[in-house]
Parts: structure tokens; sequence; C-alpha cells
């Protein structure tokens, strides 16, 4: 009886598949492609993700022929391969050109008029891509840095996950032919954008990445802006912060052989500056984020209550209550508006400052105040410490964290919708 998979998902047809693949049959029943040897149902019962394979290219003419030879003898028969190159002078062009009508229409070109980027060349790849039935989309260099062996662990693992990244930086991964300079710049470069964007992915800047088409989706494409190589930390930072499930893979990232690197210490640099573009673009702030920018905050009203009551109760001699009243109003007024448009602004993206909300804040600090001098007691109480100020010390930091709590928590509490 003819069946209809038709509303099934790949997962229930890879279910499917294997509890047949296990009953008894003739070998003749078992049609199995060189190509598709890496999925463990017949051919007659699951259809590979349809793949493209993008590759951008400037000067890569003594590379290309036998990477893209190479490449196809490890994606499915369905799969298909873009060259985005960028009118290299050595003929890159032409050598695809050449080699297209072998392929039956499963090798593409983009001819673009001039240098453009890497960042560029790849949106222009991912939006040709976009308007066709491709499911999932794969950056490769064609230097053979990114070994096409690895493409088959990649396409399981992306039936299960958004993104897959083949990772120099996770247990079994790591670089051949590296000076240990550039390895320990790499992955300097890489630990400073995790720091910086509180991501946990540890090969943020590595470029051998799938990506699933709806993932593309839905991280926008038309949000991207970096132009240089700080565009594999954005994708995969967006994806993150768009609760895209992601997984790494080891791979090892051999030295390129032949042509040149198009890597400089200009561009480097560049894209170390513009991991901090890409944090305020996407406007993730994790809570030790929030903690940090709120812990400052505090600092500048610590010494806005200073300054003014040194000019009032020292100079100007007002009493000291009324004078330390006020002080506590200014730099609390102070240290809400800084909170609403910079701790916070996560979450206050579309609100305006208001009364109720300062009375919160004025209140969760009173709240915090009022911690922050029983620990201190309870400090000096049961512990012999040779200055009082460690107490107040830590009477500071409990007030502080309560007073964090209460107003993430009240005060700038993120709504559910957004």
């Amino acid at each position: 009886m003819q069946r209809d998979f038709s509303f099934l998902t790949i997962y229930d047809i890879r279910k499917y598949a294997r509890a047949k693949s296990q009953e008894p049959r003739a070998k003749s029943q078992e049609p199995r492609a060189k190509s598709q040897e890496n999925y463990d149902a017949p051919l007659n019962f699951v259809k590979p993700p349809h793949l493209l394979v993008t590759i951008p290219t400037y000067n890569e003419a003594e590379n290309i022929e036998l990477f893209v030879k190479t490449v196809f003898e490890y994606i499915p028969s369905n799969a298909e391969i873009l060259v985005i190159d960028d009118n290299s002078p050595d003929g890159t062009a032409k050598i695809v050109e050449h080699l297209i009508p072998g392929y039956q229409k499963r090798l593409h070109i983009l001819n673009r008029p001039e240098k453009q980027g890497l960042a560029k060349a790849y949106l222009t790849a991912f939006e040709w891509g976009m308007d066709r039935p491709y499911d999932v989309f794969l950056e490769m260099d064609a230097d053979f840095s990114h070994r096409p062996e690895y493409i088959p662990e990649m396409l399981k693992e992306i039936t299960a996950f958004d993104v897959v990244i083949g990772s120099r930086n996770i247990k079994g991964g790591g670089v051949e032919g590296w000076s240990a300079i550039r390895n320990m710049i790499s992955k300097g470069g890489s630990i400073y954008s995790r720091m910086v964007l509180g991501c946990p992915i540890k090969d943020l800047t590595g470029g051998f990445n799938m990506w699933r088409k709806t993932t593309l989706e839905k991280i926008g494409l038309q949000n991207i802006i970096s132009r240089g190589y700080s565009f594999q930390v954005e994708m995969k930072y967006r994806s993150f912060a768009a609760g895209c499930s992601i997984k790494e893979i080891p791979i090892v990232f051999p030295d390129r052989k032949l042509g040149k690197s198009k890597m400089s210490k200009k561009i480097f640099l560049e894209a170390l500056v513009n991991i901090w573009k890409i944090k305020t673009a996407v406007g993730k702030d994790s809570g030790i984020d929030q903690f940090i920018k709120f812990a400052i905050t505090g600092g500048l009203g610590t010494i806005t209550n200073l300054l003014i009551f040194f000019i009032c109760a020292d100079k100007l001699l007002f009493p000291e209550i009324p004078v330390s009243i006020g002080c506590f109003l200014i730099a609390g007024t102070q240290n809400y508006i800084i909170n609403h448009k910079w701790s916070f602004a996560g979450n206050t993206a579309h609100e305006k400052l208001s009364a109720k909300k300062w009375i919160l804040f004025m209140g969760s600090s009173l709240f915090g105040l009022a911690v922050n001098i029983a620990v201190m007691m309870v400090v000096i109480a049961r512990f012999a410490f040779p200055y009082k100020f460690i107490a107040q010390a830590c009477g500071i930091a409990a007030g502080m964290i309560i007073n964090f709590a209460l107003s993430k928590l009240f005060v700038w509490r993120k709504k559910d919708h957004e």
C-alpha cells in the first residue's frame, strides 16, 4: 500500500525509516548514493535537506576547481553550490563558469563588479537563496581551511538544531600550521567577544557555519550591521539572542596551503571595536550586564550625593539632616533616570519616565539602605574585623544586590509580550 508522507516532519520520516530499515528486504530495495551515505534510511524514504553551500571568492584560482569538486563528493545529490566572486583578477570566476556545465544546474555563480567584502558576499548569497527552495545554508572558505569531510556531520546535526558551528575552540577542535601568536590572537578574540556579549558560544569568530532557512528569517538579514569579519560574530550572537538552538562540533582548521589570506591586523582590530556596536544594535543585556551598569550608576549617584553634601553642609553650613535627605532625593532621581535610559534600556525601549516608577525605585533604594545598615551591624557584632569600613562594604554589597533585584522585579520588569 502506498503511504503519504506529506503531513510528516523530517523527524517523523527519519523515525519511520529507521524502523522500516530493520525489516528484512532484498538488497535491490536499498538504493544508496555515496553522497548520501550519512543518512541511516533508504533514499526512497528520506529526502535530505535542500542544502546550498555558499563560497565567497577573491583570487582563489589555485583552489577553486579542486575545492568545488571535493565539496560535491560530500554533499547530498540534491545539494547545490553557489560561488560569489568579487571580480577576481586571477580568473577565479572563469574557472567556475567552465565547471558549471558538468554539474547539471547544481553549481551557480554570482559575479560582482568589485571587491565588496565577506559580509556583503554572504548576505548576497543568503538573499539569493532565500528566494529559492533551499532549507539549509552552509558558509565555507574556498582554501580548504574548512574541510568538506565535516559536512555530513553538520547535516546530521542541523536536523535537530537551528545553527551548527564548526568550532576550533571545543574539545577535539583546533588549528594546524598556525603560529602561537596567531592562535593566541584568534582565541583571545573569541574570549573577548564572549565576555563583551555575554554569549556562551566558544567559537564566535569562525566562518564554517550551517544555518536553517528559518533561522536566517528569524534573525533578519536586513538587521545585520557588520561589513567585515565581525559579521560571523554578529550572525551567531543574533541567533543566540533570538533563542535559536545552537550546536558546536569540533573541527580542525588547517592553514591555507595555496593563495593568500585576506585577514589583516586592521581588519582584526576593526572587528574588536565592532563587537560593541553589535551589542548595542542587538540590544540584549544579560543580568550580569544590567547589574554592572546598575553598580556603575550607583557609584555615580554616590559621587553626586557626596559632592552636594560637601557644598551644602561643609561650605554653605546648611543643617546636615535636611541636606542629607535632599542629597538622597537628588542622587536617587539621577540614578532612576540613568537606570531607565541605560541599565535597563532593553526593558524600557517603549516606556517613558514616570512618577510611579520613580516612587517604586526610591522605595527599593530605601529598602536596600535598610539592608545595608542591618548587614553592617550584624557583621560588626559577629566578626572582629580590624576596620569597621569592611563591615560597611559588606552592607553596601548586600544592599546593592537587594536594590537591584527589587528594581529589576518591580520597577523595570520586562513585559511578557516584549
